[in-house]
């Protein structure tokens, strides 16, 4: 028996009643009610009016029948009595009969209509003369015509009431309509901005409360749009990745150190000094603007992130931002990719008489912390550790235009049996104890080449060589 009262009451709970329907029940209900009322009040005072009416003439026929018989009754003038009423039957077509009675109540002299009539009402008044009782009168008044009368009116009333309660009904849906329908298209507006358009056509609306909401509403959608430009700005200057994990939350002030697992591919320039004495700063930033656009466009493409950029390297990471287990295989990707590419942007630099670039790059994998650093007035995120330290120290020693990894990404399990390398070599790092084993990376295996091959054909096709 709960459980079917709890069913009932989930059912009550899920029904829909729209705000024009409500709106229309109320305000119908309201006029249907006043109108009724209306209606029923002078109904009433009508019937009550034509009643009194009604009385005061037959009182005051009756009366003045029988101030003009008491002289002819006690004169026992039959005929002139009879005239008299006969006159008075045919003079007024309310009168149905009337009767003369003496003392003794024997009829003396009457009148009547050879029509016949279900709705009659009698009065009488007795006949004085010189304070003494003569007889009496009896009058029956026909109340066909006033009742008639009365229908005719109530009626006429009942259609004026209708017209009323039809306009009001009409009215009722128009101001139903006028106050629903901006609602119903600023729900639809919710649902279009709900879908990321930030600059929908809104509702024209008076001066009124559904007014000042629609106006909330165009500053709400005004707070959206200066939000999303200043996220669109923020991924300007910081990776898209970092940039949503910092937005996520605008209530905590600093983002804790975590610690995380993934790779660190650091990429830098070949001689980028002796380039910046040679070529002038416009050149220079051309050339930065190129290398890292490239970047961070083969870094999405693997679900990587280009973390910082310094001077004319940059650090890129994978699997840090974004759970990522073959963010090794991943890394490697990118870095075989960018190399390809680079040899092209190359081959249209020479053609164009611009100095070719070389590239070295280290890539190393482990734990390393991620979060934010600084004070409240100025703050950046990093990512730090000894995995970030042996990626750059690896950066350092690679040949040009050739990816140096370490042994923890050649052994990792994601790059089993596809990576083609050196045989090795043991490096001394400066900080290190001992020695590290690090591998040039010079090609993948062909069944994983071919992916390759395809994903630096698209890229190739949106690269613009300077």
């Amino acid at each position: 028996m709960i459980n079917q009262h709890l069913k009932i009451m989930h059912f009550l709970q899920t029904l829909r009643f729209p705000l024009f329907w409500q709106m229309l029940s109320a305000m119908a209900t309201v006029m249907v009610i006043a109108t009724g009322s209306l209606w029923f009040f002078l109904q009433f005072n009508l019937d009550e009016l034509l009643q009194k009416q009604t009385d005061t003439f037959a009182h005051t026929i009756t009366q003045q029948a029988a101030n003009s018989s008491a002289e002819l009754l006690m004169a026992d003038d039959t005929f002139t009595l009879s005239s008299m009423l006969d006159n008075l039957v045919r003079t007024s077509i309310n009168i149905h009969s009337i009767r003369v009675y003496d003392e003794n109540q024997k009829v003396v002299a009457k009148a009547s209509r050879n029509t016949q009539s279900k709705f009659t009402l009698s009065y009488s008044s007795d006949i004085i003369f010189h304070n003494v009782k003569a007889g009496y009168i009896h009058l029956s008044i026909d109340n066909s015509a006033i009742r008639n009368s009365l229908i005719n009116s109530q009626k006429i009333l009942g259609m004026v009431c209708a017209v009323v309660g039809l306009l009001a009904f009409i009215f009722t849906i128009l101001i139903a309509r006028k106050l629903t329908n901006p609602l119903k298209e600023l729900q639809a507006i919710t649902q279009t901005v709900a879908n990321g358009n930030l600059n929908p056509d809104m509702p024209k609306v008076g001066n009124d409360e559904v007014g000042d909401l629609v106006k909330s509403f165009k500053n709400m959608l005004q707070g959206l749009r200066d939000k999303k430009s200043i996220e669109y700005k923020f991924n300007s200057y910081l990776s898209k990745d970092i940039a949503k994990d910092i937005l996520s939350d605008l209530d905590q002030h600093k983002r804790p150190l975590k610690t995380v697992n993934g790779s660190v591919l650091f990429v830098d320039i070949v001689g980028f000094t002796k380039l910046s004495e040679s070529e002038s700063p416009q050149i220079i930033a051309d050339i930065l603007d190129q290398y890292y656009s490239l970047l961070h466009q083969i870094s999405k493409l693997y679900w990587g992130s280009v973390d910082n950029y310094i001077g004319d390297g940059a650090m890129l990471t994978f699997g840090v931002h974004v759970d990522d287990p073959k963010h090794s295989i991943h890394a490697i990707c990118a870095a075989q990719v960018f190399i390809r590419l680079t040899k092209d942007m190359n081959f249209h630099r020479q053609q164009a008489g611009l100095p070719t670039l070389e590239f070295r790059l280290g890539l190393h994998c482990g734990e390393m912390l991620a979060g934010t650093i600084g004070s409240k007035e100025r703050m950046q995120f990093t990512i730090s550790g000894d995995t970030v330290n042996l990626a750059a120290r690896l950066c350092d020693l690679a040949k040009a235009d050739s990816l140096l990894i370490s042994s923890s990404i050649y052994d990792h399990p994601a790059c089993q049996d596809l990576l083609i390398s050196d045989t090795g070599q043991s490096f001394a790092i400066k900080g290190k104890t001992d020695p590290i084993t690090a591998f040039h990376v010079t090609g993948l295996a062909a069944k994983f080449n071919r992916i390759l091959m395809q994903q630096e054909h698209e890229l190739r096709a949106m690269q613009k060589y300077a």
